[in-house]
């Protein structure tokens, strides 16, 4: 994938365009050409299933009736006429509200989550034999959540000197080899992802600036660098973002740190690192859209990378 100048990205992101689906099994539904609001979180964290509220407008009522009673998931793109378009969100709806916010305007709300069933509810129930690999023992435990495997790394090599049951609920086994394997696991869009804690998912940096799409200028904060840009489907959780650190706004610390001995923007473990190359590895993502209103924002949390630095040190959460 290659990176796309800045002036065809600026006209690429000028016709917005959505596509939300939701389906049950082989039939389902095209929402797209109704007015659409909508905002995801997304993150890293295995804790929390990755979440979507969308509300669409102006439904017929045996429509209405058809997305409360019949279909089960939902699918949201967005991105740009002739421009980068797609998956931002895609999960199992839990909750329809219909409501009205004036005396001509109706709403649906679909609140969905993603992952979550396999999260809350699968079951690992498997023997390995003597010689099985971390490799093994996680698709054993992808097998048992039901779901397909998405970016995962090359695990540690060594095999079990003898063998073992893997007994559970499988987000607690997914949490065992991924902190055996110095990773982070988490569900995005129906996938099991795993990405080495000093690491980032391959491919080429998505650059952040003023010609393509950031709104604003970043800031460093105590959880990482955020920042705040045009939607793009290209940002995923653990993928690689390029930002110009001269941009970047430094914190401005107070409170019980106020009680550390010496100038706080030099110590250590206080503040995220701002890195010399500018690359930074993506947290948290929140995307917030309107099809006919203003909102049509990504929010990123990030954490800087040094990519010339060995892999164990590659990812420096404070400096």
């Amino acid at each position: 994938m290659t990176d796309i100048g800045s002036d065809q990205v600026g006209q690429q992101q000028w016709l917005r365009k959505v596509g939300l689906f939701v389906s049950a099994g082989s039939s389902g539904l095209d929402l797209s050409q109704m007015r659409i609001k909508f905002k995801t979180n997304q993150s890293d964290l295995p804790s929390t299933p990755n979440y979507a509220v969308i509300r669409v407008y102006n439904l017929s009522d045996d429509t209405t009736k058809s997305v409360q009673k019949e279909f089960t998931a939902v699918r949201l793109q967005a991105g740009y006429e002739g421009g980068s378009y797609g998956v931002i969100f895609s999960g199992t709806i839990k909750m329809v509200r219909r409501g009205r916010e004036t005396p001509t305007d109706t709403y649906l709300d679909i609140l969905a989550a993603d992952g979550d069933i396999a999260r809350n509810f699968s079951v690992v129930n498997t023997t390995l034999a003597a010689g099985a690999t971390q490799k093994d023992q996680l698709a054993a435990t992808t097998k048992a959540l039901g779901l397909p495997a998405g970016y995962t790394p090359d695990l540690p090599a060594g095999a079990l000197s003898r063998g073992k049951v893997l007994y559970g609920m499988a987000r607690d086994r997914m949490n065992d080899i991924a902190d055996s394997s110095n990773c982070t696991w988490s569900i995005q869009n129906g996938q099991v992802q795993m990405v080495p804690l000093t690491s980032y998912i391959p491919g080429e940096a998505v650059v952040l600036n003023s010609n393509t799409g950031m709104i604003g200028l970043p800031e460093q904060t105590e959880d990482g660098i955020k920042t705040r840009m045009l939607i793009n489907p290209r940002i995923k959780i653990g993928g690689l973002v390029q930002i110009d650190n001269k941009s970047i706004q430094r914190a401005f610390l107070g409170g019980s740190n106020l009680f550390a001995t010496g100038r706080l923007e030099t110590l250590p473990g206080l503040l995220p690192k701002v890195t010399d190359d500018g690359f930074y590895r993506v947290y948290v993502c929140e995307f917030t859209g309107d099809t006919r209103g203003l909102e049509w924002y990504a929010d990123l949390i990030c954490l800087a990378i040094d990519r010339s630095a060995p892999a164990v040190n590659s990812v420096q959460a404070n400096g």
